[in-house]
């Protein structure tokens, strides 16, 4: 193991306002250095001013489903110095990269590698698990927020610098997450030019899920917010509750667990949505495939040191697995783990390839 590397934690307290604020003064040069690099990672010369317009038809969608949140970007734009578009945009990582694949007719929307999930019952308690895999170009401008909002839950959530936040914990619900291959509903191909149009960002999704206080009440958020990516969302609560919901646009199902545990990968799993039946992930899921074996094999013993187990693994023969180390295209890396233990109210996270880096804890 490399000498363990602490994250970069973000303290933020008071109104959301008041917490965009702190966090775009205390963040202002990360955020300045993500902007100048984020529109030539995520989109093509000729399609910038497109994709910027994309990111803006969002902004009516997240004021009426969380108007508290939009407010935490005026925050952060005011802290940091630039524009709202430029800070609202910030959060739209996933979205640009998803209609820049419909706009080239590509299955860019997603990648062999892009993170897994996990969630495990423990007790009357649960812990959920994320293996973050993206291009390690990302990993620079990764850092975790830990916020006191008034009169909500505490949270933790990973984001990247100026964002409002990717998987976390809070107080009784801890989440994760993992790209879909993109379409705009069941029964369109993924990779075509079929584009859902506006939603409420994945960023925006996620923390909305940290402010509540169960996984039945996540999922009926989930039921009445339009979306616009194409996720599966791991979720698990103080209550031992956990399951995966795998989301459309206007569409999802969700998938309750049949053991003491779940794995997510990206492919979809659900027969409502034409998923991979599980015979046949082996071949075409490997990474929930080996997740779910091994997990199986520890079923008498669930507890972190099982799960960190699972993210570190590599396939027989491979130098990649469900810990990611892949050198083809932008290379993509697991960029952190983690593991968020509800019932001690820590997360235990790991900087970088899991196989490589220690989990340290952070206390919420």
């Amino acid at each position: 193991m490399k000498e363990p590397k602490r994250f970069r934690v973000v303290e933020l307290q008071g109104t959301h306002y008041e917490m965009g604020l702190q966090y775009g003064a205390e963040c202002r040069g990360l955020i300045r250095r993500l902007l100048r690099r984020l529109d030539g990672l995520l989109l093509k010369p000729e399609t910038v001013e497109r994709g910027r317009e994309v990111a803006r038809q969002a902004v009516a969608q997240v004021r009426e489903a969380a108007p508290e949140l939009l407010e935490e970007v005026e925050g952060i734009a005011e802290g940091a110095g630039v524009s709202f578009d430029d800070a609202f945009r910030l959060s739209c990582s996933v979205e640009l990269h998803s209609w820049q694949g419909c706009v080239d007719r590509q299955e860019v929307s997603t990648v062999p590698e892009g993170c897994s999930s996990f969630a495990v019952r423990r007790g009357r308690s649960s812990l959920v698990a994320w293996n973050m895999d993206w291009w390690r170009v990302w990993q620079p401008f990764i850092v975790l927020l830990r916020g006191r909002p008034i009169g909500e839950p505490r949270f933790m959530a990973f984001a990247l610098a100026g964002s409002v936040g990717r998987p976390g914990m809070s107080e009784q619900i801890a989440m994760a997450a993992n790209f879909l291959p993109y379409r705009a509903k069941a029964d369109a191909p993924a990779g075509g030019a079929a584009w859902g149009g506006p939603g409420v960002p994945y960023n925006f999704i996620s923390r909305m899920l940290l402010q509540q206080p169960s996984v039945d009440d996540a999922l009926d958020l989930l039921a009445r917010v339009r979306r616009m990516a194409c996720l599966n969302y791991t979720l698990g609560d103080s209550r031992g509750r956990i399951c995966c919901v795998e989301t459309l646009p206007s569409e999802y199902a969700v998938l309750e667990a049949q053991d003491s545990f779940l794995v997510h990968a990206n492919s979809y799993h659900s027969p409502r949505l034409g998923g991979i039946p599980e015979a046949e992930q082996r071949q075409r899921d490997p990474r929930a495939f080996y997740a779910r074996e091994l997990l199986r094999n520890h079923a008498g013993q669930l507890d972190r040191p099982a799960v960190y187990a699972v993210q570190r693994t590599h396939f027989p023969g491979q130098r990649t697995g469900i810990c990611v180390h892949n050198k083809a295209g932008r290379d993509s890396i697991t960029l952190l783990s983690f593991v968020a233990d509800l019932q001690d109210q820590t997360m235990w996270a790991a900087y970088g390839s899991p196989c490589r880096h220690r989990f340290l804890p952070y206390k919420l």
